[in-house]
């Protein structure tokens, strides 16, 4: 069974909810974006720190990624020895070194550090790990966002990170079993992000059993609301919160 928890539902300024990350627990377990105020909401669902097999960044905007020093020198002062796979895009190497070092630096090296592996992937070279796929593509945004396709056995999840949807992205979400995309605007696509009227057509046209939307704009969620509840027909269109589970495998199971 593949799981998933939404650890984070919300946009980079939402004063209420922290940002948008989400715990994929399948074959593998990862994190999925850890922005700034994701730590303190991920220790709420777990306090393990060998927990995760991999953290994946979509793109290098802090409520994407700028938790990571912070979770992973907690995860040294609790204790853990296993690797740490940190997938992203070409270069992520450099910019993980830049990113610790600027946080804590010193603190990631030396007896006791667990191995931190960074690990690229691209729209041309995705990740086979074990019995575990991992394929992205490119959206439209400010920066390099690559949405990603997880899959393992006969399901597949993708989550968008940020951005507008692309032919490279919609061709990643075809038929995929939960599909959880970033949904700022109830129309227009301003500033790269994507809106509610266009994202739920294409799920269905791209036969998307489950689409999540998240990452709200904090002052657009009533309209993205009430365009949630005129939709009819499929998918089934989830507006989650932080700490919801939702089981791949067993829809009627969701909590």
């Amino acid at each position: 069974m593949t799981a998933l928890t939404f650890v984070g539902t919300g946009e980079a300024f939402d004063p209420a909810l922290p940002n948008t990350s989400l715990l994929y627990a399948g074959h593998k377990t990862l994190l999925l974006d850890c922005g700034y105020s994701i730590p303190h909401a991920f220790w709420r669902i777990s306090t393990d720190p060998s927990l995760l097999d991999a953290i994946y960044i979509t793109h290098i905007h802090a409520d994407h990624s700028f938790g990571l020093p912070s979770l992973l020198l907690w995860m040294r002062i609790q204790g853990r020895k296993r690797p740490l796979k940190v997938i992203s895009g070409p270069g992520v190497g450099a910019w993980l070194e830049k990113l610790t070092q600027l946080a804590y630096p010193g603190s990631f090296s030396g007896e006791g550090m667990f191995a931190i592996e960074p690990t690229e992937v691209a729209p041309d070279r995705p990740l086979a790990w074990d019995n575990t796929r991992i394929s992205v593509a490119q959206s439209t945004h400010g920066v390099r966002n690559l949405s990603i396709r997880i899959e393992e056995d006969d399901t597949a999840v993708c989550y968008s990170g940020d951005g507008i949807p692309t032919d490279e992205t919609r061709a990643l979400f075809e038929g995929a079993d939960l599909l959880v995309h970033e949904c700022y605007w109830p129309k227009g696509n301003d500033h790269g992000h994507a809106n509610v009227g266009e994202l739920m057509p294409m799920a269905r046209d791209l036969q998307v059993k489950n689409l999540a939307l998240l990452h709200l704009g904090f002052d657009q969620k009533e309209r993205i609301r009430r365009a949630v509840e005129a939709w009819t027909g499929a998918p089934r269109i989830l507006l989650p919160v932080p700490g919801e589970k939702f089981s791949v495998s067993n829809p009627e199971s969701n909590e």
